[in-house]
């Protein structure tokens, strides 16, 4: 504001006050540009959508780059990423809404929910998996994605029961897709649905998120970006992986820059599960011998200054994330979607690049 006013001064004219927006706004657009443009440059990214908001006001958008490296089609507001493990934000926020339903609880073993979970993992807490805690180990090789995938929850928690835990529950942060497999059968066994069902009544269509799918099934083929990774310093193509139909809940669905947007912007706005609940379950997962984890209630968690940092990547090529100082009713969203990269730049760095901007200017 007081950038505003000292704009409208030099003008001479408080009607100036319109124009003066506009032009601050189109020089923080300016830098944010060049910031996008450069991280294209410089890490080889062919594909880019970034859209930011503050309270659910538009602050920047911009759609950059072709669906494929050399070719495709100039990426827009309809080009479809797939999302990763973004995906878990919403098998998360499902949890949540029904914890704060009070069909769940988070301090309860998970086993009081889901029958058929391996013996050992019978007293690990429905949080020490949504917070990635538990110590359960990865329910596929990731150095042979070619070899089949159990053909259900069930048939995954068979396979892993003897195997031994990596850690003990509730001692070290590691990062599974096994934790979101559990969530998930938690959900379809309280409410007795679906989990794909489930995202689509109580998220994707209550949102209008037109543009979101589970699954490769449904997506415009034609508005799908191609994936890469880099190697050597080359962009190569991804090998495509046949992801089980569960894979849902961890990290196999596909969105628009926009859709994200407005999922987390309603999630902001406590148009799902309500702020004040938010803010009680987003703490990060405090261990026994006071240090904290990664993770708050499935939600990556920091605190950068004055600061706190909510949200979720998409490995090196994605990232979403809701800023906001000590409640919501001030916070910024930010999403950055990209397919991939000469150098395999990390999502956070591309993040950053951006937030940085928007929280100075």
């Amino acid at each position: 504001m007081l950038r505003l006013a000292k704009c409208a001064i030099a003008l001479g004219a408080a009607a100036a006050l319109v124009a003066c927006a506009a032009a601050l706004e189109r020089t923080q657009d300016s830098s944010i540009d060049n910031v996008v443009t450069s991280n294209a440059t410089i890490h080889g990214i062919p594909a880019q959508a970034v859209v930011i908001l503050r309270n659910g006001e538009l602050v920047y958008r911009r759609f950059s780059g072709r669906t494929s490296s050399g070719g495709g089609i100039p990426v827009n507001e309809e080009t479809v990423f797939p999302v990763f493990s973004v995906s878990k934000l919403f098998a998360g926020t499902l949890l949540l809404l029904l914890v704060e339903e009070g069909k769940v609880d988070l301090a309860a073993p998970a086993s009081r929910y889901v029958a058929d979970l391996p013996p050992a993992w019978h007293a690990i807490t429905v949080e020490q998996f949504l917070s990635h805690v538990s110590g359960v180990p990865e329910y596929f090789d990731p150095g042979n994605l070619a070899k089949p995938f159990p053909p259900s929850l069930s048939a995954v928690f068979e396979h892993l029961a003897a195997k031994p835990l990596t850690d003990p529950p509730g001692t070290r942060t590691r990062y599974t897709q096994t934790d979101f497999l559990v969530i998930e059968a938690i959900i379809e066994s309280v409410t007795g649905r679906n989990y794909g069902d489930l995202v689509r009544s109580r998220i994707l269509s209550p949102l209008g998120l037109h543009n979101t799918w589970l699954g490769l099934d449904g997506v415009p083929q034609g508005r799908l970006v191609a994936d890469y990774h880099g190697e050597d310093g080359r962009i190569e193509p991804d090998i495509p992986i046949a992801w089980p139909s569960y894979a849902v809940a961890h990290g196999d669905m596909y969105s628009t820059a926009d859709d994200m947007a407005t999922f987390l912007t309603t999630v902001a706005e406590g148009r799902l599960v309500s702020r004040g609940a938010l803010m009680r379950f987003w703490k990060p997962y405090e261990f026994p011998n006071g240090n904290n984890g990664y993770f708050a209630s499935g939600w990556e968690y920091a605190e950068r200054d004055a600061w706190h940092e909510v949200g979720h990547d998409g490995g090196a090529k994605l990232r979403v994330r809701i800023l906001f100082r000590e409640y919501l009713d001030d916070h910024f969203v930010i999403v950055y979607l990209t397919n991939g990269s000469r150098d395999n730049v990390w999502s956070r760095t591309l993040v950053d690049s951006v937030q940085q901007l928007v929280l100075t200017q």
